[in-house]
């Protein structure tokens, strides 16, 4: 078994490392070849030891949205990892989330060598991580794709090391996301008008560029974006190919990979965007079962929601959605132990924007209510979904006063946590012993 996934295993708190790195120190250091001593760097997460006990475990790397970084508070932007006993997986990648990541699960070993004791610089923690999923392509969302992608084949992305030989081998993440949208929003901003431009289609070989590019589209032009070090990391630094360590398979209703069920006659996601669908299983293994539904996060076309089913209970993550999905996320996430949603403040928005903003102000407040939910309604959507738990998520702006996060009690009867960055939730019962 790896470090990584010992340490998730055995739920080491960060004051037992501490205490064995101590020990580690006191000791002399012996000369001879290099080994192994017990201990390591704890990372920024402190398991709590209520939660420790849990096999399935909710993680908030980050929980801030929006195209900001908000004053007075050091929230990342959002992303969200569940484990279940080894294995870790993800949703979204906010700009700063990465880091978080790293906090979390980074774990480092000391080793006794000739020259002294130091920290083994190899890093593998990426090894646990089985699946990422995107709920739609905000850059609040997707900020750090790139750099899980430039530095991930650093600390163990798309590998397994054997525990017995120590070889490693090749395992692919894999990486669900949205498709291509197919077609350009309306420019309900009159953008254009105002002689805007929007980034053009350009081609070049191999690459084809769009204006509504998908996840695996996204994901190629990274690699081409950042060509020159890529190509040098494996032709000068013998690292593998960075791009054979993931693999993309895009969700939506134009033949993808994972395919969307839209009802009959749907064509057009400027017209509309959620329509009531029947949820569909995106991925499964034999620790999870994930499904997805359409949430309203208009104009955004798909935009999902994810369920996650485990032997010890299941989490919903709303994704960025507005309070109306067609039922869609009362479907999916009806009787779920955890709703993960996002909530914006309206006494911000009426702060910033005021009662009728002129143009293109007005259209980011009507996006404002109609693309997020409030926080009052974030309590009436988990009291309709009949789950236990609901955890405010994607707080916007990030500085949110905690008195007004409570409003989501008001209609909401069951328990409520304020989302901080590196808070665990355990889901479910305790492990047995």
């Amino acid at each position: 078994m790896s470090i990584i996934a010992d340490l998730i295993k055995r739920r080491i708190s960060r004051r037992t490392f501490i205490k064995a790195t101590g020990f580690a120190a006191a000791a002399s250091v012996l000369p001879g070849p290099a080994r192994t001593v017990v201990g390591g760097t704890p990372g920024g997460l402190i398991i709590p030891p209520g939660v420790r006990d849990y096999n399935t475990r909710l993680v908030l790397l980050g929980t801030t949205g929006g195209v900001s970084w908000w004053p007075g508070t050091n929230r990342a932007s959002t992303s969200s990892a569940l484990v279940v006993g080894d294995a870790v997986y993800v949703v979204d990648l906010g700009q700063g989330t990465t880091n978080r990541l790293a906090q979390t699960f980074n774990w480092g070993k000391w080793i006794d060598t000739p020259g002294g004791r130091i920290e083994d610089g190899s890093s593998i923690f990426l090894q646990a991580v089985k699946a990422l999923f995107f709920t739609h392509l905000h850059q609040d969302h997707t900020a750090d794709y790139p750099n899980l992608l430039l530095i991930g084949p650093g600390a163990g992305l798309g590998s397994y090391t054997d525990p017995v030989t120590n070889e490693r081998s090749r395992v692919p993440l894999k990486v669900f996301g949205p498709c291509n949208r197919g077609k350009l929003e309306e420019d309900k901003s009159e953008y254009l008008q105002r002689n805007g431009t929007i980034i053009p289609t350009i081609t070049y070989e191999p690459y084809s560029s769009t204006q509504t590019p998908g996840t695996r589209e996204m994901t190629e032009l990274i690699w081409q974006a950042f060509a020159q070090t890529i190509n040098d990391m494996t032709l000068d630094n013998g690292y593998p190919d960075f791009t054979a360590l993931i693999d993309v398979k895009e969700i939506g209703p134009y033949d993808n990979e994972v395919l969307l069920p839209m009802p009959e006659g749907w064509s057009d996601p400027n017209a509309e965007p959620c329509p009531h669908i029947t949820p569909f299983v995106v991925y499964s293994d034999d620790k999870v079962e994930v499904k997805a539904t359409l949430v309203n996060h208009h104009q955004v076309f798909p935009a999902f929601a994810f369920r996650f089913d485990t032997n010890d209970g299941s989490v919903v993550i709303s994704g960025d959605t507005g309070r109306d999905t067609s039922w869609n996320l009362q479907e999916l996430a009806a009787g779920a132990d955890i709703l993960v949603h996002e909530v914006i403040d309206p006494a911000w928005i009426e702060q910033k924007f005021g009662p009728k903003p002129e143009p293109p102000m007005d259209a980011l407040k009507e996006h404002m209510y109609a693309s997020h939910t409030t926080i009052a309604d974030a309590g009436v959507v988990a009291r309709e979904c009949g789950v236990r738990t609901l955890v405010l998520n994607h707080i916007v702006p990030g500085n949110t006063p905690r008195a007004h996060l409570m409003q989501a009690k008001r209609r909401f009867y069951g328990k409520l946590i304020i989302g901080e960055d590196l808070m665990q939730i355990g889901v479910g019962s305790k492990r047995s012993i």
